[in-house]
């Protein structure tokens, strides 16, 4: 892991002017080349321009500018190792280029020649550090590196200002850099699937966008933020690491993270890459493939009779585009009624190069609104395997980095932080240590301050943990060996009880725990046979102290006719989160019969004598949460397919609020149920668009912040 001892991180620069010609003894490092003569920024158009390298005649590998159309070109610079020059391009005015030489320098060259070397320090080099991307701001004046350590993938986001300091503004260790918003701040993506803007200045200043699992952000040519919504994953290679969306939409927002609104299904739902807009569509690349594709509402061919297209950039006035296809600069001409069949050869020969058009809209933000009122109230959530907190004016900060202990949030889905019942710390878990024990997960909690006590008297814990009513204690599972560990379904567990300091009480037969008032409900261990899928024979039982009553069997649930249960159901019946109303007078569980076409179902149980008073068949339930005020119960259903958002298919999430009583449905709204304000006089929905309360009473849904995720909520 790396370690920064200050916030401006040691890397050497060098400056020059321009320089007279050529420079006499040969050298790795770039320098300016020979020219006739230095040319004024002005006389190249302000509606296009291009870059590459190219080997001369004479040996020399220069470094060209010119207009679009190739025209009233001239070299700038020079390097003696070609092989070594990577990601060349423009700046977002078009002054100047920059490129990375053999990883560890990042060169800017103005197109007049002066230029700027920022070298990475020795002891990142000796440690495997590499710049590996790298983004201007709107001015110029400041530079965005990714720095990716080859042999592990940690990437970070560097800040280049003019006097030549780098600063490390990110410390989650898959960071990616992408487009700037403004001069202070710059749109990140992670490996986790967050999309947050960071701001230049400080560390971790994270202000994440969307709750939706996301990737490749994109400013378009609308002047809104374009990005891909699915299945998030990581390709992460020696020398960049790519982050693909899989059953994808392109979706896009302003740069404040409102008006979300999904824009296309590409037809294509492999491993996606955004890369822009395109007139009527989008440009991406599909994996790690070199070739650019187009898609609008049909897939749309580029010409390839000048090679495979891997880049390409629309002119302003959207008539023309100019492409990359391996050594040679192609030029394809747009029409009404689409592309021309062929491209036409401008360059070949070229080694790499970019091309820049001029930003035609300004970025869009949402107009300011009033706020409307919503419960003061402080909120906890888990985004992209870190913790988060959030006031109640919808400003979230990071808590607790996924990659401060054994890179947690690369092994698990880090489950809902806690707050106490006193609102003063966060209970949540993350990994035991580094090497076999990083598969091990221990109870942390975390105060206000951001002070972190890591209970580690219990080597593995199941995810799920749990307070005491007077938050003195936490509830765990002891598991003998890391969650995944398939011997975990043969062993007999314990739930344990651990003081905050670490002291470990009393220990109770079971798999699961949820602690009320009266006590705490523990799901028994059951037996299990050889092949069996579940266990069986299980219970649920209430202990308070050391005194235990069955509330009920597992077998009386799935013998009620309300449960559709199979005819077989010994060794398939799988019963798992439990949870139960504050007061201990209900209890919920979910079943599941593994192996069939059985609809899983979420049962609501009666404490006082066991009997099911609701079954609730779905075909995925989840995030239970009890009303801290009274009996009721929040949960989402979801009904439909697995298919992407947009589809046919398209699963379809349902808060719902039961009263477990009754049986009856106090309220519905579409999304995720995401909790309940303190006094029970709210319940909260996360929805694409971001995150909502509305009152349980009845009313218009009041947005709190665009994170639509479910929280762990306490007074402010």
């Amino acid at each position: 892991m790396l370690v920064v001892v200050a916030s401006v991180v040691a890397i050497v620069v060098s400056t020059t002017g321009t320089p007279a010609g050529p420079s006499a003894v040969a050298s790795a490092s770039p320098s300016v080349g020979p020219s006739a003569s230095r040319q004024a920024v002005t006389d190249l158009s302000p509606n296009g321009r291009l870059a590459y390298w190219r080997a001369e005649p004479n040996g020399d590998h220069l470094l060209w500018v010119a207009n679009a159309d190739n025209s009233r070109r001239r070299s700038v610079a020079k390097t003696d190792n070609p092989n070594s020059i990577t990601k060349t391009k423009w700046s977002v005015d078009g002054s100047a280029i920059a490129y990375v030489e053999g990883g560890i320098r990042l060169v800017v060259v103005r197109i007049d020649g002066a230029t700027t070397a920022y070298t990475l320090a020795p002891d990142l080099r000796a440690d495997s550090y590499r710049i590996v991307d790298h983004r201007f701001s709107p001015s110029g004046a400041r530079i965005a590196a990714t720095v990716q350590r080859q042999t592990g993938s940690q990437s970070d986001v560097y800040i280049g200002a003019a006097n030549g300091t780098w600063t490390r503004v990110t410390t989650v260790e898959d960071a990616i850099a992408a487009d700037w918003l403004d001069e202070d701040e710059l749109l990140v993506q992670t490996t986790g699937g967050v999309i947050s803007a960071v701001r230049a200045t400080g560390t971790n200043q994270f202000r994440p966008l969307t709750g939706l699992q996301a990737s490749s952000p994109v400013i378009g040519s609308d002047g809104r933020v374009h990005f891909l919504a699915g299945r998030v994953t990581q390709f992460a290679g020696s020398t960049e690491t790519f982050v693909f969306a899989a059953a994808a939409n392109v979706w896009s927002m302003t740069a404040d993270g409102t008006d979300v609104r999904r824009e296309i299904t590409p037809p294509d739902q492999d491993s996606l890459r955004l890369d822009g807009t395109w007139p009527g569509g989008y440009l991406y690349h599909r994996g790690t493939a070199p070739a650019q594709l187009v898609i609008g509402s049909i897939p749309i061919l580029l010409p390839s009779n000048g090679g495979l297209i891997e880049r390409i950039a629309v002119s302003p006035d959207k008539r023309y585009a100019i492409g990359f296809a391996g050594t040679t600069v192609v030029r394809v001409d747009i029409t009404p009624a689409g592309l021309a069949p062929s491209a036409v050869l401008l360059l070949g020969s070229i080694d790499g190069g970019d091309i820049w058009f001029p930003r035609g809209a300004p970025l869009t933000r949402a107009a300011p609104t009033p706020r409307v009122d919503a419960p003061a109230v402080r909120y906890a959530f888990a985004l992209g395997g870190n913790i988060w907190t959030m006031g109640a004016d919808g400003v979230a900060s990071v808590l607790r980095t996924g990659a401060s202990n054994a890179q947690t949030q690369r092994r698990f889905n880090v489950p809902l932080p806690l707050w106490s019942p006193a609102g003063d710390r966060i209970l949540t878990v993350e990994s035991l240590g580094t090497g076999a024990s990083a598969l091990q997960l221990i109870p942390v909690t975390i105060d206000r301050t951001g002070k972190v006590t890591r209970l580690t008297a219990l080597s593995s814990v199941a995810p799920a943990v749990a307070w005491s009513p007077d938050g003195s204690f936490i509830a765990a599972v002891a598991l003998p060996a890391s969650p995944q560990d398939p011997s975990i379904l043969l062993s007999e567990l314990s739930v344990r009880v651990v003081s905050l300091d670490g002291v470990v009480g009393q220990s109770i037969p079971g798999r699961e725990v949820a602690w009320t008032k009266p006590g705490m409900f523990v799901l028994t261990n059951g037996t299990i046979r050889a092949n069996d899928r579940a266990r069986d024979e299980q219970a649920i039982e209430l202990w308070a102290g050391t005194q235990k009553r069955t509330v009920t069997t597992v077998a009386r649930i799935v013998g009620d006719a309300r449960a559709q249960a199979p005819s077989v159901t010994k060794g398939i019946t799988s019963v798992s989160n439990v949870t139960a109303a504050a007061d201990g007078t209900f209890a919920a569980a979910r079943v599941a019969f593994l192996g069939t076409t059985a609809t899983p179902l979420l049962v609501l149980l009666r404490a006082s004598d066991g009997a099911a008073t609701q079954y609730v068949l779905g075909d995925r339930i989840a995030d239970e949460a009890w009303s801290p005020a009274r009996p009721l119960i929040g949960y989402t259903i979801t009904l439909g397919g697995q298919g992407i958002l947009g589809t046919p298919q398209e699963a379809r999430p349902m808060a719902t609020v039961r009263d477990p009583a009754s049986g009856a449905v106090i309220a519905e709204v579409e999304g995720r149920f995401a909790g309940w304000s303190p006094d029970g006089a709210w319940f909260y929905v996360a929805t694409t668009g971001g995150l909502y309360a509305r009152p349980l009473a009845g009313g218009a849904l009041v947005r709190v912040s665009g994170i639509g995720v479910p929280v762990s909520i306490t007074k402010p």
